[in-house]
Formats: structure tokens, sequence, C-alpha cells
């Protein structure tokens, strides 16, 4: 059966969201905040009703119905009371509203920026938010080009090259250098450049460097048959081919029929679809009148929240394994213990399998859950943690029998001679020269002594420091 994609197949309306994972320098998180905070951002405040309507173009969120859709051990982590709780992920948002220009060699079209938003994560996670509208009446073709093409954060492809942005008599022609010259203060020295790959800014070497996770909101007239196909394409962002024409990635009805049950929410028939993938969570839908005006509400609301939770685990998670990776067990004792403690951390304090507290929300972001392999990058992390417990109690047991030998070898000669060689003279003190008349036992017993109180000491001052430092920088390679 041959598929046909329309050309001039126009949507009502449109807007996405942009998602890119970056990491933070520990020691200048704080500094990064200040910076967001003096350049016009603010922190994000449920019990702030203001914010509401302030940073979504033409829609509204509501922010008692964010505190009752999530579980209450939820809300702490999504939304922290003030910008000092470190443990949630503290949002720092700016309003835009500025015009702008794209253009590629199959579209050429304007769009809005709404918003960006700054999210400080534990973990030394960062993650910046874009919101974007695009015109009414795109093509359906248009719309998925355009999300696919804009996420590529940096070209590598030469098909890739040929794309400009334009905004504010300014003019880029990487999507990189648009969002960090243009939109957002200077944040190259708050980067962690010792978790970055040189070729990308601020990209993670566990993760898709150079291309963003879009979100996307797209409205089709009432009259529109929305098929299979077309949610494929969405989930794929599949719009034009290298030759302009409309593109899908699959031919086989068979397997586009297998991708629909595995990747797509159709709790409500024909009308409305929710569509998750590596690459985009999409609403999809034909509705009109308030019920349109809900889902869009609901994609920058609870759904995006959703999104950008299951988001924030799977980024942690893959940074979990990858500092294992990294870490010789033998020669980083101390950087095994704190990863063994930032994998405990995580898993006792942020990830839920429950989110969410309606039916409807478990269903779709189960489905969310499973396209990002919560499970099995989870299960991973806990055969670490299994594995490290296993190793460092090995490590500390032939530590702990190297020096217990030690000082029962002290401890033997010691008692010997406290039984059998008792020297009057250390009752009173003593010139150095009355040293000279001393015994080989007895200067046995005054170097038994002397050392024995030396490495005591020594191993209590080290003992000492080093519970300090690991105290204080397991909260530091954390929050």
């Amino acid at each position: 059966m041959e598929i046909k994609l329309e050309k001039n197949d126009h949507t009502k309306r449109s807007f996405q969201q942009y998602l890119f994972p970056f990491a933070l320098e520990g020691k200048k998180i704080e500094s990064f905040v200040d910076k967001l905070l003096e350049d016009n951002f603010a922190f994000l405040n449920l019990r702030d009703m203001d914010q509401q309507g302030q940073y979504y173009g033409e829609h509204k969120i509501s922010h008692r119905n964010l505190e009752k859709y999530f579980m209450p051990y939820i809300e702490p982590i999504l939304f922290p009371a003030n910008l000092k709780e470190k443990e949630g992920l503290r949002r720092f948002t700016k309003k835009l509203d500025i015009d702008c220009n794209f253009e590629s060699p199959f579209l050429t079209t304007s769009f809005i920026i709404n918003s960006i938003d700054i999210f400080i994560c534990p973990f030394h996670i960062g993650m910046m938010n874009l919101r974007v509208t695009l015109p009414e009446g795109l093509s359906y073709n248009d719309v998925l080009y355009f999300a696919d093409t804009f996420r590529i954060l940096e070209p590598i492809a030469e098909d890739e090259r040929k794309t400009k942005v334009g905004c504010r008599k300014n003019h880029y022609e990487q999507v990189k250098d648009f969002i960090f010259n243009e939109l957002l203060p200077p944040m190259e020295q708050y980067i962690d450049e010792g978790q970055t790959d040189p070729s990308y800014f601020g990209s993670l070497p566990f993760f898709i460097d150079e291309r963003m996770y879009v979100v996307s909101y797209i409205a089709f007239p009432e009259d529109r048959v929305i098929s299979k196909e077309d949610l494929f394409r969405a989930s794929e962002l599949n719009g034009y081919d290298n030759d302009g024409e409309p593109y899908i990635g699959a031919l086989n009805p068979a397997y586009i029929d297998k991708y629909y049950q595995k990747r797509v929410y159709d709790r409500w028939g024909e009308e409305t679809f929710y569509v998750t993938s590596m690459y985009q969570f999409a609403c999809v839908t034909k509705a009109k009148g308030k019920l349109e005006l809900q889902l869009a509400n609901e994609m920058y609301g609870q759904n995006f929240y959703s999104i950008l939770l299951f988001f924030y685990y799977k980024i942690v998670l893959l940074k979990l394994v990858h500092e294992h990776s990294q870490i010789d067990i033998e020669k980083d004792q101390s950087n095994t213990e704190q990863l063994i403690f930032m994998i405990t951390e995580f898993t006792t304090k942020y990830l839920f399998t429950e989110v969410n507290s309606t039916a409807a929300g478990k269903e779709l972001f189960k489905i969310t859950d499973e396209t990002f392999r919560i499970a099995p990058l989870y299960k991973e992390v806990k055969e670490t943690l299994s594995y490290l417990y296993q190793n460092q109690d090995k490590l500390s047991g032939k530590s702990s029998n190297y020096l217990l030998q030690i000082l029962t070898i002290y401890t033997v000669v010691s008692g010997i001679f406290g039984m059998n060689l008792y020297i009057e003279d250390w009752k009173k003190r003593l010139p150095w020269k009355t040293y000279m008349d001393y015994t080989l036992y007895e200067w046995v017993a005054v170097f038994v002594t002397t050392s024995g109180l030396i490495i005591s000491s020594v191993l209590g001052f080290f003992f000492l420091k080093k519970w300090f430092h690991e105290k204080k920088s397991r909260k530091k390679r954390m929050l």
C-alpha cells in the first residue's frame, strides 16, 4: 500500500518548546543564579499568581492545577518554594516576546520567542527551555521540518549548514549562536568544562549533544482525519526530504501500526493523540473551543513538567552510569564512596514510579517512561551500586587488615615491654645525655612508645580530615 503525503496540509496553530541539558560548575552555581536574577530572570513561585500568564504568549497555566496534578512528594522537586531550596529543580524565566525569522532551504517563516527558562537542578545539571510560537496556518510538513531543523544547535552534515536565524537586526548561521548570544547572558564561565565535549557548547558527554528535545502542540482543522502516518511523522520529526518533498521515515504499514501501538496514547479516540519518542513529545489534536485551549495550556503546564521530570531522570541516570565508567575502583576510593552516596541519594529522594495523581496522566507517562528507558537505566545503576558496595567492602577489608596487622604488632611489642621492662627514668625529666646510657632493650621501648603515639596521632588526624572532607564534598557533588 502506497503512503500518500499532502504538501499543502495546513494546521490551525502550533507552538513548541525546546529542552537542552548542560553541565554546571558546582562552585559557581549560586553565582550563576545571581547572574540570572541580574539579567531579569524571575524565579518561578507557584504562590505568585501573576506569573500564570506572563510567559506563554496567549496561553495561561493554572498554578493550582499544577499542584493538584502531581503527587505530594514530587511537588518539592518540581516547584521549590524559594530559590534557596537547592534540592529542587529551580526555574528562572525571562519573558521575551520577540519576533524572529527562520530561513532554510525548504522553509522561510517568522516565529516568536515567548520566553526562556533556565532550570538549576541537583547533581550539577542545568537545563534550558525555549518557548516558540509558529505562525497560524503553516503546513504540517513545515511545522515538523521547523522542529527538526531548529533543534540542531550546531550543524554537522552539509545539508544542515544552510539554516539562518534572524532576530533584532542580528543574523546567525547556527541556532546555538542565536540562543547563547542573543537570548542568554554569558554562560561559558559557569559551564563545567571537565564534563563537556569541546565540540559543543556545554554539552554532556553521555547525552545526544547537538540536538534539543522538542515538546510540541499541533492543532488541525476539525474536518482533518489524523492518521497513524501523521503520528509516526510527528514522533520522528519527518518534515521534508533532501529534495524538499514531504517525508515519512517508514513505508511498511505493519511497522507503522506496531510503532503506533507502542508510542501513541489514543484515549480520546480520533480527536486528540499524544506521541512520545526520543526526539519529541507532541499533542496532535483537532479539538475546538474550550477543550482546545485547555489542551494547549496543559502542554505548557502539567504535561511539560511531567516530560521535564522524566527527561531529568534520564540525564541523571546517564550521568551516574558515566561517572562509574570514569572511576578507577582501586585508586579512587573517595570518588567511589561519593558515587555510592549520589546513587543512593538520587534513588531515594528523586526517582519515583508514580509522579502524578490522575489515571490518564499515569497511562500517558508510562509510555514516556518506557520510551526514555528509565527502568533499564535504573536497573543498570542499581547493579552499579551493588558492584560498588562489593568492591568497596573488599578494599576496605584489605585496608583494615593491613592496619590491624600494624597495630597488632605494636600492641604485642608494647605489651611485652610493658610487662617486662619498666624504665624508672621516665618518672622524671631527664637531660638528653642520660639516654646515651640506655641498653638496646630500653631503646626499643623508647622507639615503640614514641612511634606508637605518633602513628596514632597521624591516623586520627587523617581520619577526621577525610571524614570532614567527604561530608562536605558529598553535598557539593550533588547540589
